[in-house]
C-alpha cells in the first residue's frame, strides 16, 4: 500500500467517525464502530484490488425490512327483508332495562338514532333502513329477548314516535362488522 493512499485512508475514516461520533453520542458507540471497522475493511479490499482510490460502490451488511400488510378489504352492503319494529326507552318498551344504557353499553343522549338487533349482528354493525333517520347509517347498539331471526327494532325517544312507526316489512341494506 503506498504512503498517501494510507494517509487518504486515514483521512476518510477520521471523517466518518466524526460524522458518526457526532450523530451517535455515546448510545450508538458500539454500532459506529462495528460500521467503522466494516468500512476501512472495505475500503482496504477495494485499495487492494484495484491500489486506486476513485469512485467505487461501497455496501452494507443489511437485513431487508418487511411491513406486515394485510389489504384493506371494505365490507360489501347485503339487502336483508325484515321485519322492523319500533321502541322507546320507556318501561313499557324495555321493562325492568329502561335505564336509558343500551345492552352495548351507550348511555342515550338526545338526538341519538340506533337499533336493536338479534345477536347475530355484532354491535356496531351497519344498517340502513329505509324512512328510519333519513335512510342514514346507524349502527347496533342493543339487543332484546324478542329480537330473533330478521327482526329488528329502531329506537325512537318517545313512545308515540314508536307507535307511529309501528311495524313495517323493509328491505335492510346491512354491513356485518
Amino acid at each position: 500500500m503506498k504512503w498517501y493512499n494510507i494517509i487518504l485512508i486515514t483521512l476518510i475514516i477520521g471523517g466518518i467517525m466524526v460524522l458518526l461520533g457526532q450523530y451517535s453520542i455515546c448510545v450508538e458507540r458500539a454500532r459506529t464502530e462495528i460500521i467503522v471497522d466494516k468500512l476501512v475493511n472495505l475500503i482496504e479490499r477495494k485499495i487492494d484490488e484495484t491500489n486506486v482510490i476513485g469512485p467505487q460502490p461501497i455496501t452494507l451488511d443489511t437485513k431487508p425490512i418487511t411491513l406486515d400488510t394485510k389489504p384493506i378489504v371494505q365490507e360489501q352492503w347485503e339487502n336483508v327483508n325484515m321485519d322492523v319494529s319500533a321502541y322507546c326507552p320507556c318501561e313499557k318498551c324495555c321493562g325492568r332495562f329502561s335505564d336509558g344504557i343500551t345492552a352495548s353499553g351507550k348511555k342515550i343522549k338526545v338526538g341519538d338514532v340506533f337499533v336493536a338487533a338479534p345477536k347475530q349482528y355484532k354491535f356496531g354493525t351497519e344498517m340502513k333502513i329505509p324512512g328510519y333517520n333519513n335512510g342514514e347509517t346507524v349502527r347496533v347498539e342493543d339487543v332484546g329477548s324478542a329480537i330473533k331471526g330478521n327482526k329488528l327494532d329502531v329506537f325512537f325517544h318517545t313512545h308515540q314516535e314508536a307507535l307511529n312507526w309501528g311495524r313495517q316489512y323493509l328491505s335492510v341494506q346491512v354491513r356485518r362488522m
